[in-house]
């Protein structure tokens, strides 16, 4: 009987985390920085939306409307990028809004940035907005807003 409960209990996870904001919001950021495009295939709604007002600073402002544009537009500005990973600092719920402030860590190219033939490591701080659908475990909305202007200083 215990087995039976413990079976249940394992099969129910999932749905436990597409009903908890933060918890569906660190999943989508765990494929989303692991580039796993099928499991984000999955995780957009199909008319999300991805914006990145902060990139403004650069002329490369950006807002993509639809999974599949989505998706598209990640596998494009990913080229060069060797790794990501997100540190979380903190992070509010607010509603379906899941909002997290932290760093992004990039493993680049060198020779795209200009510099040497190694890899390099640049941190962007800053803070993602993801409007989630827990009834779906969708993400319908991710924006961010980082520091894209440390940028320089580190690629010296």
């Amino acid at each position: 009987m215990r087995l039976l409960y413990l079976l249940l209990a394992l099969l129910s996870l999932p749905t436990l985390a597409a009903d908890d904001p933060l918890l569906l919001a660190r999943q989508y950021m765990q494929a989303y920085t692991a580039m796993d495009y099928g499991e984000l295939e999955q995780l957009y709604h199909f008319d999300a939306t991805f914006e990145d007002p902060s990139a403004d600073v650069q002329g490369n402002g950006q807002r993509i409307n639809g999974r599949q544009a989505i998706l598209a537009f990640l596998k494009k500005a990913e080229r060069g990028v060797g790794q990501i990973r997100f540190v979380e600092n903190n992070h509010m719920v607010i509603g379906n809004w899941v909002v997290l402030m932290g760093e992004y860590h990039y493993l680049v190219s060198g020779p795209q940035f200009g510099l040497g033939p190694q890899p390099v490591w640049v941190v962007v701080k800053g803070i993602t907005e993801l409007k989630v659908d827990t009834g779906l475990g969708q993400i319908r909305t991710h924006r961010d807003m980082l520091d894209y202007e440390s940028l320089p200083a580190q690629l010296q």
